[in-house]
């Protein structure tokens, strides 16, 4: 299976400390899927958010409630494929030492049955429905394809308050979510902007500190096989600490608005400072691909009755996350 033809495909090779499986099923959508609609959505005005907050947002969507994606079949051979990458999962600390706790991003540079899953057309395709707006998997494989384990250290959060990176994200169950104690997904019934000043942070740094137990809300998972999509540019959200240990397997995919020249809000001066290996070639890949998009569509629409100034906004509003990200290469070499 290959990716749907808007979506940027993987980049040729691995990086070398991803070790690529020798066992794994191969990825059969009418088999491992069995796509539902959520029963619940909730859009961005109903968490607070303004007009003028949600002018670079491709989409008024917020948070759904749990939904089917993968069939039992699906479960079984997603849970074979994330146990076997559990010994070869990312050695750092993710994005930073307040973050998560055990953690594979790129997964589907080790899993073929992954890559599959996150390029499904049948996936892509659904998810846009619940958004309303085009989605394809995202171009950077670091989030494209990741996976969430139980910490070691079950005192730590799984993951703490924060926003994501990416604007578009499942989180799937792959274990039994019945027998846990502890692990419930939260976010803030709020806006980013409150739910950090609540707990004095910026950015997408995360802190293990409680709201207010009226402005959260959990949302349940019925089963393995069942996730949930979030707007995760604009939702503060974590995953709680575990109570008692278990096995805790979440897989999030991440997905972005086509086609490429549509609006970006891939914060990739934010990941350029994470330190998977490949991460920054995969975020220039990306801006490269995008800002390649914007620049065959500005080349249609230029006229020659138009003015310097005009043109000059235009052809710096097509590079300038190019350039920004360059500028942010250069100085981390300096």
């Amino acid at each position: 299976m290959t990716a749907p033809a808007d979506t940027l495909p993987f980049p040729p090779g691995r990086p070398s400390d991803y070790l690529p499986l020798a066992d794994e099923p191969t990825f059969d959508p009418g088999q491992h899927l069995a796509l539902e609609m959520p029963s619940e959505t909730t859009d961005l005005a109903t968490l607070g958010y303004q007009e003028s907050d949600l002018a670079d947002c491709a989409s008024s969507f917020a948070v759904s409630n749990a939904f089917r994606i993968l069939s039992r079949e699906g479960v079984a051979a997603m849970r074979h494929v994330c146990d076997q990458i559990y010994h070869n999962r990312n050695a750092n600390e993710g994005t930073g030492a307040n973050r998560l706790g055990s953690y594979a991003r790129g997964a589907g540079y080790r899993s073929q049955f992954i890559r599959d899953f996150c390029d499904s057309p049948e996936l892509a395709a659904h998810l846009s429905d619940i958004a309303g707006v085009p989605l394809g998997r995202h171009s950077v494989p670091a989030v494209a394809c990741g996976i969430n384990y139980a910490p070691e250290d079950i005192s730590r959060a799984i993951d703490t308050w924060h926003v994501d990176s990416v604007a578009f994200d499942i989180v799937m169950m792959i274990t039994d979510p019945s027998v846990l104690k502890g692990g419930e997904f939260q976010y803030f019934h709020g806006t980013k902007q409150e739910g950090q000043a609540l707990l004095g942070i910026t950015g997408e740094e995360g802190v293990d500190t409680a709201l207010p137990e009226d402005r959260v809300v959990t949302i349940p998972f019925p089963e393995a096989g069942f996730g949930f999509m979030q707007q995760g540019t604009m939702i503060f959200h974590r995953a709680c600490r575990l109570l008692e240990r278990a096995d805790r397997i979440t897989m999030i995919p991440s997905f972005e608005v086509l086609p490429a020249n549509a609006p970006d809000s891939t914060n990739t001066l934010n990941m350029a400072d994470w330190d998977d290996p490949g991460i920054c070639p995969e975020l220039a890949r990306h801006e490269i691909w995008r800002t390649q998009a914007r620049l065959e569509s500005l080349l249609g629409e230029i006229a020659l009755e138009d003015h310097p100034a005009e043109l000059s906004a235009r052809i710096n509003a097509a590079i300038g996350r190019l350039v920004s990200f360059s500028d942010k290469l250069e100085k981390k070499s300096s």
